[in-house]
């Protein structure tokens, strides 16, 4: 079976957890599934969350910073969640059922 590309993973991942994820969480997750590792895959996620809030499809939660343990010190770290309007993209194209 194909498996779903990585931007529609992962606001199937944040639907399933309402209450949201911080992105090294939703990092972690995302390498296993695919089977990545690496700086460039965690730039990519980080990359791809940050296309996915700009586009209203996520919001931000919280924040704070990275005391060195998951991308590196100082920097920020987001949790986000899936927005209203996310969702309603996400049964338009067909990620939800109706």
């Amino acid at each position: 079976m194909k498996k779903l590309h990585m931007k529609g993973y992962i606001l199937c991942l944040l639907d399933e957890y309402r209450d949201g994820l911080w992105d090294y969480e939703i990092a972690q997750k995302v390498l296993a599934e695919y089977r990545h590792s690496g700086d460039y895959w965690l730039g990519e996620i980080r990359v791809t969350l940050t296309d996915l809030f700009s586009g209203a499809l996520l919001e931000e939660v919280e924040d704070r910073l990275d005391d060195g343990e998951y991308f590196g010190a100082g920097k920020i770290l987001v949790k986000f969640r899936l927005t209203s309007f996310g969702r309603k993209r996400m049964i338009e194209t067909g990620l939800l059922p109706r």
